[in-house]
């Protein structure tokens, strides 16, 4: 079908959903079928993932990932890259030039359907990357609808970051923009059922927005995954069930450098606790792609941190090469493969042992959270994940340093230590940025 037809009838079918049945706005703030809830998401740069960049090398790792327990799958833009302004030779992936193709580096829709479907087949999920609040300097629709585009005093197309010069941002005041990228969060749901979607910069988008389009999505899929790239609880208001709590990695990263405390790095987790409804799930990483590399930034301190964020309520992400300890960030404008086999044994099994503990334990995933304070001094944090079935209790050293911590007389009594069934110790040793996970019998 060809795209304008295709909108067309997307538009259409708006049309008659909006105003012939005349639906709240109000967003659908949960889905019922949290699939979701608290487990790793990894995060795939499809360009720098295999030698091949396509979709369908990924496919073929697709059982290995799950070997690994990594069964939620977030692809970065699978979008045509524009031309005009564009950065380095390849181009940026968030300079969207066509929302309903897929990139020819990659391969052919047919190559992404089949990859979506293998792994659908496999039990996993795929979420795709989304970028609504800018187009492409040459976006197909720019020519024909140069009203759909924001524009400066001079009367030029243009974006609110200047740094951003290889797009455009889009008219919101514009409601055929509404139309036209409702259209297109459609499409990917109806024609090739993806499972989700993280949106780029989604505060900058009117929340006006977010509020019509996600119940409509849901309308398709219930159980649709809305992951925004911004930090709000305005974000659970609009119906998204995660942001990122960029929050707590700069404190990490502060903490790393002793520009933070502890204390600064657990009051980052309670202000999220308390801002959020208990039912949101925060993105929690060291490293993402705007990010360094977790280890260029946290060397070998990295596994406190990852620790943390896997041991935390939320969603904890792995970016493609975090798991291996790659320190080299692929260019998001050149071509650039990730080293596999240049990748660290021992951080490999460091992160498996967190993924694997993640996915067995649920009260790790969904529990509510409690803080146990430890002597001050003591460079450790201490806390319970209680659910209505299961209590786990947490024991994180950041210090550079081996130390002893007397645990809670009820956990030494009552508890046993996570993958060894062996009875928790009256006191317990931890090395130099160790972690140890205990049990309720």
């Amino acid at each position: 079908m060809k795209r304008s037809a295709l909108c067309l009838l997307i538009m259409v079918m708006l049309a008659v959903t909006i105003f012939g049945c005349q639906r709240s706005p109000a967003p659908e703030m949960l889905v019922e079928d949290q699939w979701f809830a608290g487990y790793p998401l990894l995060e795939i740069y499809t360009r720098a993932y295999s030698p091949e960049g396509t979709f369908k090398a990924l496919e073929e790792d697709l059982p290995e990932l799950q070997r690994a327990g990594l069964n939620n799958l977030w692809l970065m833009p699978i979008h045509p890259i524009g031309d005009a302004g564009r950065k380095g030779e390849m181009g940026c992936p968030y300079s969207v030039k066509d929302y309903f193709e897929a990139a020819e580096e990659y391969g052919t829709m047919e190559d992404f359907a089949s990859l979506v479907n293998a792994a659908h087949d496999l039990g996993m999920r795929v979420i795709i990357d989304m970028v609504i609040n800018h187009s492409a300097n040459d976006h197909v629709e720019m020519e024909n609808h140069p009203d759909w585009y924001f524009h400066d005093s001079t009367g030029t197309f243009s974006r609110e970051v200047a740094d951003w010069w290889d797009v455009t941002d889009w008219n919101f005041d514009n409601h055929e923009v509404w139309d036209y990228l409702e259209a297109a969060l459609l499409y990917w749901v109806m024609d090739y059922n993806v499972d989700g979607y993280r949106c780029d910069v989604a505060g900058m988008v009117p929340d006006g927005f977010w509020q019509r389009v996600i119940p409509n999505v849901r309308e398709i899929k219930p159980d649709f995954y809305m992951l925004a790239e911004w930090e709000t609880p305005q974000m659970a208001v609009n119906g998204f069930n995660s942001d990122y709590d960029w929050t707590l990695y700069h404190k990490m990263a502060a903490h790393r450098n002793s520009e933070a405390s502890l204390e600064d790095v657990w009051s980052a987790v309670e202000k999220y606790q308390n801002d959020y409804p208990q039912d949101f799930f925060p993105l929690r990483f060291i490293e993402n792609h705007d990010q360094e590399r977790a280890y260029a930034v946290f060397g070998d301190t990295y596994r406190a941190y990852a620790s943390l964020i896997f041991t935390l309520p939320g969603i904890p992400l792995i970016y493609n090469g975090q798991e291996i300890g790659a320190d080299h960030k692929p260019s998001l404008f050149e071509r650039e493969p990730i080293d596999w086999e240049a990748g660290d044994e021992k951080i490999l099994k460091t992160y498996q042992r967190l993924i694997d503990m993640r996915n067995k334990t649920e009260v790790l995933r969904t529990g509510a959270l409690e803080r146990y304070l430890l002597p001050e001094g003591t460079e450790c944090l201490a806390f319970y994940r209680t659910s209505a079935s299961d209590t786990a209790f947490v024991l994180i050293n950041f210090s550079g340093e081996e130390v002893k911590i007397e645990l809670p007389e009820a956990v030494a009594s009552e508890y046993y230590i996570w993958g060894r069934k062996t009875d928790a110790p009256a006191t317990e040793t931890l090395p130099s940025c160790g972690y140890q996970v205990y049990l309720k019998k």
